[in-house]
């Protein structure tokens, strides 16, 4: 394959943004390498028709999900990363790509070589100056682990050509849209008709309205009982078999550890890992000259400052625009080579602890940078893994054994006999689920498919085999069918009453605007204190009205009217309105083979997204999908 490389390859239309892309930030060394890494005696996570996701790529694509995130949410991560199961997320991803995988070989779509070392040459960690790094630089950074955890050109390029081969797959199954002359008409129309109109607002405050007590509330929830329907539901119990339940029955030995240790040392072998503190201007891509001259000198001056020993930290938070390290005196953890964007990661690896580098250039802008400490390559202690390889040895045991448990349980109990009898010889506790509906959660549990799949499947009064959750072993027993279930309010009260006082709000603004209404709507406007307001310009469909907001009642109302007619009051969201349309502008059919092939692309490509969404849905739903809970089950994110 790396022969392909010397040929001069020129055009070809797969432009891939790769997985790789992630790996080139400027973050470090995450949660995962904290205690959730470092390899292991379970080679897999899940199992897709058979077919194993391996363990290391889960990992990685689960730091890589994390390190998202935290750049997405910042400081505010801490907390929601209990709720951010980034684990399960990143086994879901691959076991999406395994279906769209297995289902490309069915279609037999193949990846030739030269469209795989033309996707190869597109990659930008593999380019320099616009060029192919070179067939040994190229096994080099692979080594180094740029694109981990591929770490040799067999590996990754097997990879790509899995990329490539997804996205046959996606065009393949959008091959088969069409979209008819008509819907691009009727596209075209709604695009560039617009009308205008002056309009009296009466705002909808739910806030005005007294919270309802049972005497207003009980009829009106009974006569719209209808609107909160939840489908079929399912009255049960369950008993959750979870680490608590078995965590006194597992213990892991210090000479297990040791041994675990000294047989797997590779595993917690490191390279060499860098810390570097930066000061960063951002300069956007397309920035004129000028701008660019101004962030250079900003830099040079920074570099220049701390040259002549100004306190890093200090620069860092007066300076950077990089707002993930700037509070942090711009330090950004250690990282190993190959994980920041070339030019960065180039200049963190040619210089010596304490240096100051000159103002470095990237695709973020200019950066300077001051080298804090090096970590050579070398065996990570056992003091320093102790507790990972502990968890690691545990957590499979305690599933082992919470399995071993519920089996237990079920053996107690036959078909139709009562669970609580059982669970409460075993001294483990029974839950009340409640009524559960398909779409429902559970509570202790949140959402759990595999619950409520079970729990739909069973006869009334029937007790399941042990169910494998995300936080241990579950054992149900339905205890009554609930067709077309219809809450109790109390049980959706809070969102009952939150839709009558906001039913009531519209019904008081629609009693006020009528009380004022005239076809003069400067004497409605007086009336009701307020102001007539106008569109200008033009309100084009999908587009907010000021004092509105984007609102499709109103929107529609206004579009199905002529220039003169006053139009309401019509009862939006958050306000209603009298109207009266002042202009309308057609869309000029004319125009419309200038734009009608990049609206075709676009309608073509909405229905391509469902079709390519469904696929993969019905693909997961025939799919024979099997988790490793060891490693997905305990605790969320940790």
């Amino acid at each position: 394959m790396l022969e392909v490389f010397r040929q001069n390859l020129k055009h070809f239309k797969w432009i891939l943004v790769l997985i790789i892309a992630s790996f080139v930030g400027f973050y470090g060394v995450s949660w995962w390498d904290a205690g959730y890494g470092g390899g292991g005696s379970t080679p897999w996570v899940a199992r897709v028709n058979g077919t194993e996701v391996p363990l290391q790529l889960w990992q990685e694509t689960a730091q890589r999900l994390d390190e998202q995130y935290q750049r997405m949410y910042g400081p505010q991560y801490a907390q929601l990363r209990d709720r951010i199961d980034v684990r399960r997320q990143a086994a879901e991803q691959l076991i999406q790509k395994e279906l769209i995988l297995e289902d490309a070989a069915r279609q037999g779509l193949t990846v030739s070589d030269e469209e795989l070392a033309a996707a190869l040459l597109r990659i930008p960690v593999l380019q320099r100056d616009g060029k192919f790094v070179g067939v040994e630089e190229y096994r080099q950074l692979l080594r180094r682990g740029v694109a981990a955890p591929y770490y040799s050109p067999d590996q990754f390029e097997a990879a790509v050509r899995q990329d490539i081969l997804a996205q046959h797959w996606q065009e393949l199954i959008a091959s088969s849209v069409t979209v008819a002359p008509a819907e691009v008409e009727k596209a075209f129309r709604e695009r560039h008709e617009t009308v205008s109109f002056d309009y009296v607002v009466v705002p909808v405050d739910p806030s005005a309205v007294a919270a309802p007590g049972d005497a207003e509330l009980g009829p009106w929830y009974a006569s719209r009982v209808s609107r909160y329907a939840q489908g079929d539901g399912r009255r049960a119990i369950y008993v959750l078999v979870d680490d608590k339940a078995v965590e006194g029955r597992v213990q892991v030995t210090d000479a297990e550890i040791q041994a675990f240790y000294d047989q797997n040392k590779e595993t917690f072998s490191r390279p060499e890992e860098r810390r570097a503190s930066h000061v960063l201007v951002k300069v956007d891509a397309t920035a004129d000259q000028a701008t660019l001259d101004a962030a250079q000198k900003t830099i040079e001056t920074v570099a220049a400052q701390a040259r002549a020993g100004a306190d890093f930290a200090q620069l860092a938070a007066k300076y950077s625009d990089d707002p993930g390290s700037k509070n942090q005196g711009g330090d950004l953890g250690f990282n190993q080579r190959g994980r920041m964007v070339p030019e960065f990661d180039e200049a963190v690896f040619s210089m010596a602890p304490g240096a100051i580098s000159d103002p470095v250039r990237t695709q973020y802008g200019y950066h300077v940078i001051r080298l804090e400490e090096v970590r050579p390559a070398g065996q990570r202690p056992l003091a320093e893994v102790k507790e990972q390889i502990k968890g690691q040895l545990r957590f499979p045991r305690l599933r082992e054994e919470a399995s071993k448990l519920a089996q237990e349980l079920r053996a107690k109990v036959k078909a139709g006999a009562d669970l609580r009898k059982a669970a409460e010889e075993m001294k483990l506790p029974v839950q009340d689920a409640g009524v559960l509906t398909r779409q429902g959660t559970i509570p202790g549990l949140g959402p759990a498919p595999e619950f409520i799949t079970t729990l739909f499947a069973l006869e009334k009064d029937a007790v399941s085999d042990p169910v494998a959750l995300p936080r241990g072993d579950a054992v149900i027993q339905l205890l009554e069918v609930l067709p077309d279930y219809k809450p109790p309010l109390e049980a959706v009260r809070a969102r009952v009453a939150d839709d009558y006082r906001r039913e009531k709000a519209k019904e008081l603004a629609v009693a006020r605007a009528r009380s004022a209404q005239s076809a003069d709507l400067a004497a409605m406007a007086k009336t009701l204190g307020g102001t007539v307001q106008s569109t200008q310009p033009s309100l084009a469909r999908g587009q907010a009205i000021p004092g509105v907001g984007i609102d499709p009642a109103i929107e529609a109302a206004a579009f199905a009217s002529t220039v003169g007619q006053v139009v309401g009051p019509v009862a939006g969201e958050r306000a209603v309105v009298v109207m009266r349309i002042s202009g309308r502008s057609q869309a000029d059919m004319a125009k419309l083979a200038d734009e009608a092939e990049t609206i075709r692309a676009s309608l073509r490509s909405l229905q391509a997204q469902r079709l390519i969404e469904n696929r993969i849905e019905a693909l997961r739903t025939a799919a024979e999908v099997e988790f490793n809970d060891s490693l997905l089950g305990r605790g969320g994110n940790g």
